[in-house]
């Protein structure tokens, strides 16, 4: 019976991932802001009030997976995330996005760590945890998949109708956000969770599993160098934010980021999916450098190219190319260094870290102009692996 809801919930799983890349306003939002009015100072904020929210939330909602049940929590996120769509549509205006940034934080908080303890817990009842490496770039090449596909109706739906194209696309991610509400309501909680008398015994019990994740991380050495060197080399997505932004402004048409987004989708999708195979080879330990430097290389390229829009659009693309093979690797090195109680716990411990240093480094660059920070960011990251990559490379399951 445990294996049949197993098999069920990781097709349903890979559903939902393929769901959750169905969004039409989403990938292009920076340019409904700055459409919107924004600058582009305001553009970072807005996305720094994500960033901020999933540091304040992440560490509770992981506690919640871990004592109340994996299903509720995702079930939460999803609700989240429609909420967030919501408020776009109906408050377009700079409160409304930072009210929908906060739903957003919420949906990243409550599915962060608990959506990779699902599956691997499933990938566990059926004797197949060697193959999450696997199933979670296939997860993710799923998203990317459903990604090359919107933001090209998108741009056609922005070139046919215009200025109403914005509120048409904002229409859409709404309705695929519910839909999505209703697949992980679908999923079945494989694992007993204890059911609790009273709110002190749940307070307790809390504690515990934060004390305990928290003792995970800081006080094991190979937890404590994955953190500082995932803090340190992380581009804090400084580009992803004002690319399509600073792309319009050198002589790009609005309409064709959502064609720029679905090609760097392409490039996403295809390493997403093909870096187990890579890892193979070397390692996810390498994989995970070997894309962190490459990616330091074309922040700086980035940098220097910034006022053709062409070149600047390639390598947008081609650092797409490497986040497909950055995310997987890191996510598995995560994995096998947090294996043991409070999965999802432990690990939203990490991300929240990630997610306080991404907000201020994010806030720090948007103080300097545009191409002094792409090109100081990506120096400090080459400089960081200088220093750490070594000790990434060598770092072993406990």
């Amino acid at each position: 019976m445990k294996s049949e809801i197993a098999e069920k919930n990781i097709k349903i799983q890979a559903w939902i991932n393929f769901l959750a890349g169905i969004v039409f306003l989403i990938p292009i939002v920076t340019l409904f802001y700055k459409f919107s009015g924004l600058s582009l100072l305001e553009i970072v904020l807005i996305s720094n009030v994500t960033t901020f929210s999933v540091w304040i939330f992440e560490l509770p909602t992981s506690v919640f997976a871990d004592t109340l049940g994996r299903k509720k929590s995702l079930v939460i996120s999803v609700i989240c995330n429609f909420l967030s769509a919501l408020t776009i549509l109906i408050f377009p205006s700079f409160g409304g996005f930072l009210g929908a940034a906060i739903f957003s934080g919420l949906y990243w908080s409550f599915w962060s760590g608990t959506g990779q303890a699902f599956l691997e817990e499933n990938l566990r009842v059926l004797g197949k945890t060697h193959e999450f490496g696997k199933k979670i770039g296939h997860f993710m090449s799923l998203e990317r998949l459903a990604g090359i596909f919107t933001p090209l109706a998108a741009a056609g739906i922005l070139k046919i109708f215009s200025e109403n194209g914005y509120q048409i696309l904002a229409i859409l991610d709404v309705i695929f956000a519910l839909i999505l509400v209703f697949l992980t309501v679908q999923l079945r909680e494989n694992f007993l969770f204890e059911k609790w008398k009273t709110f002190g015994e749940l307070f307790q019990k809390n504690y515990e599993i934060a004390k305990s994740a928290l003792q995970n991380v800081f006080q094991n050495k190979n937890l404590r160098i994955f953190l500082i060197y995932r803090s340190l080399s992380s581009h804090v997505g400084f580009l992803f934010v004002i690319s399509l932004p600073v792309l319009t402004e050198n002589g790009m048409q609005e309409y064709f980021g959502g064609i720029l987004t679905a090609i760097a989708g392409v490039a996403m999708l295809i390493t997403n999916k093909f870096t187990y195979k890579f890892a193979e080879k070397k390692s996810y330990h390498f994989a995970w450098v070997f894309s962190t430097i490459s990616q330091a290389v074309l922040l700086i390229f980035a940098g220097f190219f910034l006022k053709s829009w062409i070149f600047f659009a390639v390598i947008f693309v081609i650092f797409n190319f490497f986040e497909g093979i950055w995310m997987p690797a890191w996510n598995h090195v995560l994995v096998e260094q947090t294996k043991g109680i409070a999965l999802a716990t432990t690990r939203s411990v990490i991300f929240s870290v990630f997610a306080l240093y991404i907000t201020i480094g994010k806030q720090f660059l948007s103080f300097f102009p545009v191409s002094c920070a792409l090109i100081g960011s990506g120096v400090f990251i080459i400089l960081i692996n200088i220093f750490l990559a070594r000790k990434i490379l060598a770092l072993r399951t406990t």
